[in-house]
């Protein structure tokens, strides 16, 4: 389907997330910082975690203008040994907040093997995967979630049970290539009914119910009082699984942390857990070996013949890969939703709104 979308410079977008944040007294670093990892997200076409959400997600600017986020939060150390650590996040913005917890992680990791570090009171933190990809990128192997409150029903009922609830993992392929998972534990993310309600589309049958427990394609349901399904999306295709895996999230985000699990995390006041980890390859194999396996599996797994609707077969992260190239170049595409509402925010910040790569 072709996408008439006007599209702006990745560097354009950064830049502007970067001044509108400083604006509502982000310290320039951490503005910096929030802006790259929503631009991540964005340049993978992940556009459920990425700048859509600064201006009407409470994680973000209105967050900052209701004082549920902290713009000059200051982490605090609860517990800690060489190889694990305990954060208070302060409420700080989660996507500045997280950053800095995995850089603490890849620290122990590279001098003691591994490192594992959980957050309490956090806040949305945005796409996992950039934080899993933090230790890719340097030669380790990491892993990321958070919990969230209740918007996924538990499996074989009509009641929320657990969030979202995210899982990320991801490791070095060589060559600056990476194995790049990045995942909700319900059957589709949040943000994706937020894509459809701005696109004017419904949602597959499939992905969430109404408050009855009977399927919807409502783009809107969970305002109405429905929830997500969890992956699988039914018991008869093993939702159990999906529900169980973010159960799992819960208690090594949420309880291990201290935030507390899904069903006691105060909705309104976005609080919620983390929970990231990093291990040195070198501890296990060589480095290289492992790199080279990791590949051949990418090779043998794309060259899988696929059905016959299907291109290819592809690897986590291939996806991903292939729209930061083509958006690197062609520019990131933005509902016309989401370009009024930051135009609004130019205009009251007076900070200027960039011009899109596409204009005529």
């Amino acid at each position: 389907m072709e996408d008439n979308r006007k599209r702006f410079a990745a560097e354009d977008l950064r830049a502007l997330i970067a001044a509108l944040l400083h604006y509502f007294e982000v310290a320039q670093k951490d503005a910096h910082t929030a802006a790259e990892v929503l631009i991540d997200a964005d340049l993978k076409g992940i556009e459920s975690h990425g700048i859509a959400h600064l201006p009407w997600h409470r994680g973000y600017i209105p967050g900052l203008r209701e004082g549920l986020i902290n713009a000059r939060a200051s982490i605090k150390v609860l517990r800690e040994s060489p190889t694990t650590a305990a954060l208070d996040g302060d409420g700080g913005l989660g996507v500045v907040i997280a950053k800095e917890a995995m850089e603490r992680c890849l620290d122990k990791a590279q001098t003691s093997g591994i490192g594992m570090v959980t957050v309490t009171n956090g806040r949305h933190f945005g796409a996992a995967g950039y934080f899993a990809e933090m230790a890719a990128k340097k030669g380790l192997i990491g892993m990321a979630m958070c919990n969230v409150p209740p918007v996924g029903v538990a499996a074989g009922s009509k009641t929320r049970a657990y969030g979202t609830n995210p899982i990320a993992f991801a490791a070095p392929m060589g060559m600056g290539k990476l194995f790049s998972l990045d995942m909700a534990t319900t059957a589709v993310a949040g943000g994706k009914l937020e894509i459809a309600q701005r696109q004017g589309e419904n949602i597959p049958i499939g992905w969430a119910v109404d408050s009855e427990g009977k399927p919807s394609s409502d783009p809107e349901i969970l305002k109405k009082g429905g929830g997500l399904l969890p992956l699988g999306s039914n018991l008869e295709t093993s939702a159990y699984k999906g529900f169980g895996l973010g159960l799992m999230v819960d208690v090594l985000s949420g309880i291990l942390s201290g935030a507390g699990f899904g069903l006691v995390l105060p909705r309104r006041d976005l609080v919620m857990g983390q929970w990231f980890s990093a291990w040195q390859i070198e501890a296990f194999i060589d480095t290289r070996e492992f790199e080279n396996q990791l590949n051949d599996l990418a090779q043998q797994i794309r060259q899988i013949e696929p059905l016959e609707n299907i291109n290819s077969v592809i690897m986590p992260g291939d996806k991903e890969e292939q729209s930061r190239q083509d958006r690197l170049i062609d520019g990131i595409p933005l509902d016309q939703e989401t370009i009024e509402q930051l135009e609004d925010l130019a205009q009251e910040t007076g900070i200027s709104m960039p011009i899109a790569m596409n204009m005529n």
